[in-house]
């Protein structure tokens, strides 16, 4: 009978085996270290772009803040210089007044049945005294007077400068023995309309 020893056979077959997977073993670790290097790579070059990107934003931002700081100096100055023209329009439209409501006024004088005695124009009120024939003068007088046109540019429709007239006193005067009416009145000017707010938007509640 024939013995065949398989010992040394099944050790070199072991040892190839072991050999083998030790083989593949590095080559996974070599083949995960490889990855491992490239999700490296890509996550360094993703954060370096994103470190660039908030540098630019950063620096547009800046930029920006530097900007509207400017516009709100302009739109300040743009106030400033609005205010000053305001005031100046201001100036200029009391300097001219006094003319341009005496010119109305003799134009609103009832003929041959009245005359003034005394005329003040103070700021946004006109006072007057005069002499009238009757009452039914007194009135039309008064009615005259609200009449007279503001100072307007010419692209704006005319409006009256006096808003009211107010009747102070009336009475009886002689006058080379014809009894006439001695009157006091007052006239002031329309204020304009104040400005409205600008209406916020508001949420309507479900």
């Amino acid at each position: 009978m024939i013995r065949i020893n398989l010992l040394p056979f099944r050790a070199a077959r072991k040892k190839e085996n072991v050999r083998r997977q030790v083989s593949v073993f590095l080559l996974s670790l070599v083949l995960v270290l490889i990855v491992l290097g490239w999700i490296h790579i890509y996550l360094q070059s993703k954060q370096n772009k994103m470190t660039e990107n908030v540098a630019e934003v950063k620096k547009e931002l800046e930029l920006y803040k530097k900007k509207d700081h400017e516009m709100r100096e302009l739109r300040q100055k743009l106030k400033t210089l609005e205010q000053r023209k305001g005031v100046i329009d201001g100036l200029e439209a009391q300097r001219f007044k006094p003319v341009h409501v005496l010119d109305n006024l003799t134009q609103k004088i009832v003929p041959n049945r009245m005359w003034l005695t005394n005329l003040t124009l103070r700021g946004s009120r006109l006072q007057l005294s005069g002499i009238a024939v009757d009452n039914n003068t007194v009135a039309d007088f008064m009615d005259n007077l609200e009449t007279i046109p503001a100072m307007r540019p010419a692209d704006k429709s005319p409006a009256a400068l006096y808003g009211r007239v107010q009747l102070t006193s009336v009475q009886q005067q002689q006058v080379r023995s014809i009894n006439l009416k001695k009157f006091d009145m007052t006239a002031i000017e329309k204020q304009p309309p104040p400005k409205k707010a600008p209406a916020k938007n508001k949420k309507k509640r479900k």
